[in-house]
């Protein structure tokens, strides 16, 4: 059990500093490159995992191609080309607190749209998680809320990121009736990597490869075995052993990882609006996520 906690706690380490990652990968390779190099490893990899645990690559029928063709659209190509769009224009450490939100757009997505009840407590922690959000967006100033300079290139395409994610989440309920988790993420990242393909073309993808530094290689290589891949693995073997809401809670530690990673090894700094933010969040996630 103590090594099963380990793996979780070393997946939400890959997960945190995926943002740091995707930084140094997107200043060579641009944020549609990026993507795309990250998902073929990643395809590539959890392809393999599925061959291992199946002894062959299963048959899909229509309807299972039709879900892990929308889970890669949603969870792949938009949420990536997002992040990782946004992160080119924003630090990690903002970015990472606003992708911290997705369980509160999910929580109220599957209120409107699957019914679930929302308690009082859940409301509670959902009003303290936005005004966090918010908080880390306007930079302390609620003032500059509707101010031009408080909403750049990055909090649009972040909060984008955000929404895709909230979409493959809701969507992935229905897609994990129709199929295993990990066939739907292999089949979902394969597709997702095709598609991505032909942007990174059209954005310099081979020209980006031949002058890129090795620590971009790295850094792409990093982000699809560990954060994509093993990170999976990990997850689900947790889910499966200590359960979804130890698992869930552990997995609210993400962007602590991330914040850390980005100060020590980006340099970035930390202000007191983000750190009050970010800790709003993190108790409004909580407080949410508590039955």
């Amino acid at each position: 059990m103590r090594l099963t906690y380990l793996k979780l706690v070393a997946t939400v380490f890959f997960w945190g500093s995926n943002f740091a990652a995707g930084k140094i990968a997107v200043q060579s390779f641009g944020p549609y490159s990026t993507a795309f190099l990250r998902f073929t490893v990643g395809a590539s990899l959890l392809m393999l995992m599925l061959y291992k645990q199946e002894g062959k690559l299963p048959k899909t029928n229509a309807t299972q191609w039709k879900w892990a063709a929308i889970s890669g659209i949603l969870g792949v190509v938009l949420y990536n080309i997002s992040f990782f769009i946004g992160i080119q224009y924003m630090p990690t450490v903002r970015a990472s607190l606003i992708v911290a939100f997705s369980p509160i757009t999910i929580t109220l997505g599957s209120a409107i749209f699957f019914g679930e009840k929302v308690t009082l407590l859940k409301w509670l922690g959902i009003l303290i998680s936005i005004a966090g959000a918010m908080l880390v967006i306007v930079r302390g100033d609620f003032g500059n809320l509707l101010a031009q300079s408080t909403w750049g290139v990055g909090e649009w395409f972040i909060l984008g990121a955000v929404m895709a994610w909230t979409a493959y989440t809701l969507t992935a309920k229905s897609a994990l009736k129709a199929m295993p988790a990990l066939t739907l993420s292999a089949f979902s990242a394969f597709i997702g990597c095709l598609l991505l393909f032909v942007p990174a073309w059209q954005h310099g993808l081979f020209e980006r490869m031949a002058s890129a530094p090795w620590s971009s290689y790295v850094a792409v290589i990093y982000m699809g075995a560990a954060a994509t891949a093993l990170g999976f693995i990990w997850y689900y073997d947790a889910v499966r052993l200590i359960g979804v809401t130890k698992s869930a809670i552990i997995g609210n530690l993400t962007p602590v990882f991330a914040v850390l990673i980005a100060i020590s090894f980006l340099g970035e700094k930390l202000t007191i609006p983000t750190i009050i933010g970010g800790i709003l969040v993190l108790l409004g996630i909580l407080l949410t996520s508590r039955k």
